[in-house]
């Protein structure tokens, strides 16, 4: 039976690569909610990208999409949205749409998953369907699950804590033997979540309702997906699982 890894920031992706596992890509806080968000609420493909500069490379190749995203927590000037799943599922209009992201870590962390046999896009928001999904991809494909907790982009790893919450949230719900992963943090969600460094400077933004949020269990069905990669972006399509 296949089993499960989880690991921190560009390490998790690397390991991920090296296996050429299952990816789960975490980004707790709040990536990984937004994109899950904006497929859930009816956008039919989102493009992936690091930078902004890429973003408004595609806008000018695809004018019709919207952009979302985000740097050091706050909105990109310019764009539709931000990274904020509560302000993509309080959103109207969005069915059929096709979205442009980029986020400080989370798009890195998709991006940099580019040699796993399928990366997926999870947190506790769709713990149980993105687990339904990875299990049943790692024993049709012999492959571990590795399971990304992102971190910061440019922090340490006291900086995952949310995420390593959230891969553990998930990987008690894939049921595979957990080969090798970071301690499971101690507590509630909601607590954990509220606690952990990157969540307190989203509470100091006033972000309360993003922070609340990204702690539920099981509020959207969508599994984000990667269906491709180009230059510089990765195209994303989405699951949709019962549990």
């Amino acid at each position: 039976m296949p089993e499960v890894y989880i690991a921190v920031g560009e390490k998790g992706c690397q390991l991920a690569n090296e296996m050429r596992a299952i990816a789960i890509v975490v980004d707790a806080l709040r990536a990984s909610a937004t994109l899950a968000s904006l497929f859930e609420k009816g956008v039919t493909e989102v493009w992936v990208v690091a930078e902004i500069e890429q973003a408004w490379q595609l806008k000018c190749e695809m004018p019709d999409a919207l952009l979302v995203g985000e740097r050091n927590s706050v909105k990109v000037e310019g764009f539709d949205f931000s990274n904020s799943p509560t302000e993509i599922q309080q959103a109207q209009g969005l069915e059929g749409k096709r979205a442009i992201f980029t986020s400080t870590t989370g798009a890195r962390r998709i991006l940099g998953c580019r040699g796993a046999s399928e990366i997926l896009v999870g947190s506790t928001v769709n713990a149980t369907y993105v687990a339904k999904i990875a299990r049943k991809l790692a024993e049709g494909h012999d492959r571990p699950v590795v399971i990304v907790a992102s971190s910061v982009h440019g922090h340490s790893d006291e900086w995952a804590l949310e995420d390593i919450a959230a891969a553990w949230a998930i990987a008690d719900k894939i049921g595979f033997a957990v080969a090798q992963a970071p301690v499971r943090p101690e507590g509630q969600l909601d607590e954990i979540f509220a606690s952990s460094l990157h969540g307190k400077e989203l509470l100091e933004l006033g972000l309360d309702e993003d922070v609340r949020w990204c702690a539920k269990v099981d509020v959207v069905t969508a599994v984000p997906k990667v269906v491709t990669f180009s230059q510089f972006a990765a195209l994303l399509g989405t699951y949709s699982a019962s549990p």
